[in-house]
């Protein structure tokens, strides 16, 4: 079995929206760019063409992988890392478990989601879906530490079997003990 799981994307569906705005608008002046590159003759052009057509390109290039990109986790060295990933290319990955907890819940949970951008003209226009919310837990359970909130069954199926088995922590439902 792999050492890494793949599960869904980064960001909603309004957040990819506001995301890409800023993103076109970079690759749209980096390919104006580019073509006015490629019409002129290189003495024609500053340095400080060049460095704004470097720059728009890489702002671009990363925010148009930063909206597609996928929360996934990965086990390195025995440790538990969340990862965003593009195109299975890995770009960050930061420690999960600094306590080395090895025990984990899911606490199904349901939760409203209002959608200012339509509510805007009075209507109240908002909706129901659930949840599952992965905590890392102390042996008592008091502490807690959500690592991911998914809303797909099928991607909290994925993520609990690759925990159990790639991961080596421990499913226990989760039940506060006051008394340790």
């Amino acid at each position: 079995m792999m050492n890494k799981v793949i599960l869904n994307d980064n960001f909603e569906f309004k957040q990819k929206a506001m995301l890409l705005v800023p993103a076109f608008f970079f690759l749209y002046f980096s390919y104006i760019g580019w073509g006015t590159f490629f019409n002129h003759k290189i003495e024609e052009l500053n340095y400080v063409f060049f460095i704004m057509l470097f720059v728009f390109s890489i702002l671009g290039i990363s925010l148009l992988a930063l909206t597609f990109s996928k929360v996934g986790f990965k086990i390195h060295n025995d440790e538990l890392y969340r990862t965003l990933s593009f195109l299975n290319f890995e770009f960050y990955s930061k420690k999960t478990n600094p306590k080395n907890n090895k025990i984990f819940s899911i606490l199904y949970k349901n939760v409203f989601q209002r959608n200012d951008y339509l509510s805007a003209g009075g209507a109240d226009v908002s909706y129901k879906f659930a949840v599952q919310d992965f905590v890392l837990l102390s042996d008592n359970h008091l502490e807690k530490e959500s690592i991911v909130r998914l809303n797909s069954q099928k991607h909290s199926d994925e993520l609990k079997l690759f925990l159990e088995d790639v991961g080596k922590l421990k499913f226990e439902t989760y039940s506060p003990n006051f008394n340790k």
